[in-house]
């Protein structure tokens, strides 16, 4: 006699669920209803990780959830937190967040520089774009390389060197 299988304990099919007394205490090679072979195979019950529902699957690899119908019922859903604002989310898709859905930005997974005073920031940027501007690059080259409208560093060297017409 088999000790996993009693003969008073109830066998179910992880195939298609029926439940039987065994007749004998030795485990069946089929299921009584559906035949399945598989019947005793944990791995055919499977449980999706996006809803918690739980069915039993024929081949243990199902396409996809029958309640939520979610293809990656087997794949985690994937925690983001935005490195600016703090904000945690869970993302459904495989693909990573353009956004953060908080604040909007577009790095929010890269961690924020130190925070310099507007007046501070232009200061630095007026002397990069000098520095720049003086080794012979234009001003579409700097405003292109530095991330700045043309318009404004056209007017710093405007400003920073009178009388000189800015070359493009």
């Amino acid at each position: 006699m088999h000790p996993q299988f009693a003969p008073e304990s109830r066998l179910v099919c992880h195939r298609c669920s029926y439940e039987w007394m065994p007749r004998r205490g030795q485990p069946p090679k089929r299921c009584p209803r559906c035949r399945s072979v598989k019947w005793n195979n944990p791995d055919l019950k499977v449980t999706c990780v996006r809803c918690g529902h739980t069915w039993n699957s024929h081949d243990g690899k199902p396409k996809r959830c029958p309640s939520c119908g979610s293809h990656q019922w087997n794949v985690p859903l994937r925690s983001y937190r935005c490195l600016r604002c703090g904000a945690s989310w869970d993302s459904k898709s495989s693909h990573m967040p353009k956004r953060c859905p908080s604040c909007g930005t577009r790095l929010w997974d890269i961690e924020p520089e130190v925070v310099i005073p507007p007046r501070e920031m232009s200061m630095l940027m007026e002397d990069d774009v000098m520095r720049e501007y003086r080794r012979g690059r234009g001003c579409l080259d700097i405003s292109l390389s530095m991330d700045i409208p043309y318009s404004v560093v056209r007017g710093i060297i405007h400003r920073r060197s009178p009388g000189t017409e800015p070359r493009v």
